[in-house]
């Protein structure tokens, strides 16, 4: 199984790159979805003569500004995870009595970083592949706009602790520190631990520092707020970060 999940996180990654043409992380992990919905999967078996039943219906729930990271690729990401239960299925010898259908939505009512499985038994209304794909387009659509509409931006560590790592902004405010509730975890000490935060607002990014203990610097000029624009560098304590917004 542990190789199994493996190669279902290869190939997440893979539909990200393709989506948005770099590996960029996330406050919600593929992984944990699919583990989530193994777990709901397992407690849900329904015993029958000829073996077990277990759900074949599920909706995953996410808080809006968690799902909006998965905004490029929900569809593609919604059909690998039922292809990660089926197989699961067909290891452990369980049956469904339709259809696998795995669905994405954003909730509000569900806490950020959270994950909440709806999962039953069920036969599905006969659909195409294009309905299907209909559907989670336009429930992406509906979390764009009620999240802002933030185009994608990227924050790339190129210099300090995590250099490499990538992060997609897509949030009208995302907050950046050492502290674990912040939207990108910086893990250097000289970074405060609410250090700054990237807004966005009339289609335009700005940089605003958060009374951190080191300062924000744009381009090597400390400021305590600054528009950013694709290019921009921006440093907190030993970290430096390249912004990139993709098509600017």
């Amino acid at each position: 199984m542990l190789q199994r999940l493996q190669q279902f996180e290869d190939f997440v990654e893979q539909l990200m790159e393709g989506a948005v043409g770099r590996i960029f992380r996330t406050t919600v992990q593929p992984a944990e979805i699919a583990r989530r919905l193994e777990r709901a999967m397992e407690a849900q078996q329904l015993a029958t003569p000829e073996g077990p039943i277990v759900p074949n219906d599920f909706l995953v729930r996410l808080h809006p500004e968690d799902f909006v990271q998965f905004a490029d690729f929900a569809d593609s990401l919604s059909i690998q995870l039922e292809e990660w239960l089926l197989d699961i299925a067909e290891e452990r010898d369980y049956g469904f009595v339709d259809q696998v259908r795995v669905r994405l939505i954003g909730d509000p009512a569900v806490p950020r970083r959270q994950i909440v499985v709806d999962a039953k038994i069920a036969e599905l209304p006969a659909e195409d592949f294009g309905a299907r794909q209909l559907w989670q387009r336009t429930e992406v659509y509906r979390v764009l706009q009620d999240t802002g509409n933030v185009p994608r931006a990227f924050l790339r560590v190129s210099e300090g602790p995590m250099a490499g790592e990538t992060f997609l902004i897509r949030k009208r405010i995302t907050t950046i520190g050492r502290a674990l509730d912040n939207d990108i975890v910086l893990e250097a000490l000289d970074v405060s631990r609410r250090h700054a935060r990237i807004e966005y607002d009339a289609g335009q990014f700005r940089v605003v520092d958060q009374g951190s203990t080191n300062g924000t610097f744009v381009n090597g000029v400390r400021v305590e707020q600054a528009p950013l624009r694709s290019g921009d560098r921006l440093t907190l304590g030993t970290v430096v970060l390249e912004f990139s917004v993709p098509g600017a």
